[in-house]
């Protein structure tokens, strides 16, 4: 079954963020686990159900023997057959109590399934948002090693017409083979996130993918909340604290049904048979009647049984709390970190402006003779490292707000529709 709804098409030769998360939501083995975890517990409530239903149960048995020096020698042949049916009808509330337990049981592994589901769209948006931030920073490295290469020029410029000496010409070619080996290691480090992202598509990490740029996330109606409001959303949406939820009633059911196996049960019984001797008679026998099953001693058994599923209920309780902590402190860090890099990316904004202005000048002044080599690469490497910062501050701010809504419960597609068709922004451009 998961194997057609997954039967995706190939891939676009630009793969957009919402046909990644497609992909990987279709293709990763997490995903698929835990629905087929979900299906195995809707199994599992059917089972419940059928003790809800008589048992009936057939049978058929054929058989010749052969007598000889008797009375009667010779061939005989023999066949039998029963029906017999058994129908509780009284078991102390055990039937209730185990469909109960499966019916949570099932919530469970449901809810289970939609925080996979969550985690999967988080790593998948965090890989390509990396794959992006590792594309931009090899091309500010690119952009690096275009401006050694002027500043390279300048000073050679400069050195011919006896306006600088060899050492300066020497200091501008360390420079260049610096950035160009930057350029190198960002190279390598996109190929290794264009393997990442890959990887969490569900496909080989060989796979050569070309992304478009993706549009900054709107989080608004998350970063301008309160962030109390924020954990008390998480407290009632989250998935895994709906599933721990349901594990809880589950145990506290399971222990309904431990309790109900030490109380006297009634069923409906009968059967009907019949044998067919050839030569001889043919028998026919029919049997209805009530049959009282009353537990005396079992060996302490049922008491132990009940005490383990009572301290699962508390297991089951202590785990749901812890992680009701957890989760308040995840939103609150999560909230703290979007307002931090969005404030972040601002500020690496106005750095790369203020650097590229400075590197300008810097080139300018030397050109014309007024300024020295150090200032140019000083200014040079400021506005390097200026790109850089950007681009990871971009990077950290889209991701922080996907992190936020994961941690709030509301991380789903709908994050996404939004900016299938849409451009980023400007490098330097923030929102608010």
């Amino acid at each position: 079954m998961a194997t057609s709804l997954c039967n995706a098409g190939p891939l676009p030769d630009a793969i957009a963020l919402v046909d990644a998360l497609d992909r990987a939501l279709c293709a990763n083995p997490q995903t698929r686990q835990t629905w087929a975890a979900a299906r195995a517990a809707a199994a599992d409530v059917g089972v419940a159900r059928s003790a809800y239903l008589p048992n009936v149960t057939g049978t058929l048995g054929v058989q010749r023997s052969n007598a000889r020096n008797t009375i009667a020698p010779g061939n005989r042949d023999l066949a039998t057959g029963s029906l017999s049916f058994n129908y509780l009808l009284l078991d102390a509330g055990g039937r209730d109590a185990a469909l109960d337990q499966a019916r949570d049981a099932l919530l469970a592994a449901d809810w289970t399934h939609d925080a996979t589901l969550q985690a999967v769209l988080q790593s998948t948006t965090d890989a390509y948002f990396g794959l992006f931030a590792a594309e931009e920073a090899v091309a500010a490295a690119i952009a690096a090693t275009r401006a050694s290469q002027q500043s390279l020029d300048a000073a050679r410029g400069r050195q011919a017409a006896g306006a600088a000496t060899r050492a300066d010409v020497l200091q501008a070619q360390t420079a260049m083979s610096q950035a160009r080996l930057t350029q190198t290691q960002a190279e390598g480090d996109a190929a290794a996130a264009r393997g990442v992202l890959a990887n969490r598509m569900g496909l080989p990490a060989s796979r050569l993918l070309k992304i478009t740029p993706p549009a900054d996330l709107e989080a608004r109606r998350l970063a301008e909340a309160a962030v109390d409001r924020l954990i008390d959303a998480a407290l009632l949406r989250r998935p895994d604290i709906l599933a721990a939820d349901a594990q809880v009633r589950s145990a506290e059911a399971s222990v309904r049904v431990q309790e109900s196996a030490s109380q006297p049960s009634v069923s409906a019984t009968g059967n009907l048979s019949g044998t067919s001797v050839n030569p001889g008679l043919e028998t026919r026998t029919g049997v209805v009647g009530l049959s009282l099953t009353v537990p005396i001693f079992t060996g302490y058994q049922l008491s132990y049984r009940i005490r383990a599923a009572q301290e699962r209920v508390e297991q089951r309780l202590a785990d749901r709390d812890r992680l009701r902590n957890d989760v308040g402190l995840e939103v609150w860090q999560a909230y703290q970190t979007v307002r931090t890099q969005g404030e972040s990316l601002g500020a690496a904004a106005d750095l790369v402006a203020s650097a590229t202005e400075s590197y300008e000048l810097a080139l300018g002044r030397y050109r014309a003779g007024a300024g020295t080599l150090a200032d140019l690469m000083n200014a040079q490497s400021a506005l390097a490292s200026a790109n850089l910062q950007r681009i990871q501050a971009r990077f950290r701010w889209n991701v922080a707000k996907v992190t936020l809504a994961k941690a709030v419960g509301t991380l789903d597609m709908t994050l996404f529709t939004d900016v299938r068709h849409a451009r980023g922004p400007n490098p330097g451009e923030t929102k608010p």
